[in-house]
């Protein structure tokens, strides 16, 4: 195959050989529907500040009982899988990253189990989204009575292979009509998704037509011959670049001059551009800071957008992957004993260094954190003898309120 940017017999490349790159690779440069969705920007900002969101977040295993509540329990090999190396070919950022874009730009997204020997998890395999099929044993016919499974179709070899669904990791958007599997949001705004397609093909076509800018436009009788309108250009053109200040252009008798001026203003398109920007934006749960829009912002109304993004678009995506991993990678005894595999949300709140120290200083002198947890926070290690609760001595326990006005011990 050959691979025009790194071509050793020249410096520079066409237009045309950066077409034919996009045009493999799925854009599409001169029909613009038939492109790739991924060639919308903001469509593409949308997937990217998701996927990125996702590949970051740490995974912790933990375990709640009635005595202690809910604390983080150390399993190496499970946190080895989730969050160092999920196979031996993709680090866990990119592994999660891939898993979302899947899902999100296909709707689906299917990772395989394997098992080792004593039948717990060894590494995590990502399905492509657009080969599996997702069937429902209504009549029993392996076995299980409305059982589902997976089947896998290899386009590369046409070989098929069938998974049971305890061996599938199975993550879907949350726009499904029965529950089983996931509709894309680019097919529910398709129309909307071809608009700012479309808008980036006009944009592209005025440019390379040479567009923009004030035109002259020239009214001459006769007849309009091949060859005579370019003399006539060439002829204007060379007093407004080389003659006097270029102000004045004679025109021969007969001939009527008129300004025409392209404007993208007239046409109201940066308006109605970001209209759409911002209900694309808004079908995935992303702010308008985010696609670059700071019309209304400041810093509150930022941080209040960053809290609204993890409330209402992050939570729910985070409690399908909880809800699905920990169903599938826990035996039914952890389950049942109260283990879970949950997504540690505090890297998303990051703190300047004036903060945190006030925040984690409450914290430790109100009973709310033992220094080493607060040392933990800090990426700090342990210390012997900081696992004792500390606070003001003042505060005491509601039912002992008043014991202290009274005579004796």
């Amino acid at each position: 195959m050959k691979n025009v940017f790194n071509s050793k017999e020249k410096d520079g490349y066409s237009l045309d050989e950066l077409s034919a790159f996009l045009n493999s690779n799925g854009i599409n440069t001169e029909n613009i529907d038939n492109s790739s969705d991924l060639s919308e920007t903001i469509y593409f900002i949308c997937l990217k500040h998701l996927t990125e969101t996702i590949s970051k977040m740490p995974w912790e295993l933990r375990g709640q009982t009635k005595k202690k509540g809910k604390e983080r329990i150390i399993n190496t090999k499970l946190d080895s899988i989730l969050n160092l190396r999920p196979n031996p070919y993709m680090s866990a950022a990119t592994f999660w990253g891939t898993v979302e874009l899947n899902k999100l730009h296909h709707g689906n997204s299917y990772i395989y189990i394997e098992a080792d020997e004593n039948g717990f998890p060894k590494y995590l395999w990502l399905l492509p989204s657009n080969e599996v099929k997702v069937w429902v044993d209504n009549e029993g016919i392996f076995g299980k009575s409305n059982a589902i499974w997976y089947i896998w179709t290899d386009r590369r070899n046409g070989e098929q292979y069938s998974f049971e669904m305890e061996e599938i990791i199975h993550l879907k958007t949350h726009m499904s009509f029965d529950g089983l599997t996931g509709i894309p949001v680019r097919e529910i705004l398709k129309t909307q998704i071809n608009s700012g397609k479309n808008s980036i093909g006009f944009l592209n076509k005025l440019y390379k037509n040479n567009m923009f800018g004030s035109k002259v436009l020239v009214h001459y009788t006769g007849e309009l011959k091949q060859g005579s309108e370019g003399k006539i250009a060439q002829k204007l053109e060379s007093f407004s670049k080389t003659t006097g200040s270029g102000k004045f252009i004679p025109i021969p008798l007969g001939m009527q001059a008129q300004l025409l001026d392209m404007k993208l203003a007239d046409a109201q398109f940066f308006e109605n551009n970001k209209v759409s920007a911002l209900q694309l934006a808004g079908a995935f749960g992303i702010k308008p800071n985010v696609i670059n829009d700071y019309t209304k912002s400041s810093y509150s109304n930022s941080e209040s957008q960053q809290i609204d993004f993890y409330v209402n678009t992050l939570q729910p995506l985070f409690k399908t992957y909880e809800q699905e991993i920990t169903y599938k990678l826990l035996s039914e005894r952890d389950i049942d004993t109260g283990k879970r595999i949950e997504i540690n949300e505090r890297i998303l709140f990051k703190m300047d260094n004036k903060t945190r120290a006030e925040v984690y200083g409450k914290y430790l002198t109100n009973f709310a954190m033992t220094p080493n947890e607060v040392r933990e926070e800090l990426n700090l290690p342990y210390i012997e003898g900081a696992d004792e609760l500390l606070g003001n001595g003042a505060t005491i326990d509601i039912k002992n309120v008043g014991n202290q006005y009274k005579g004796g011990s």
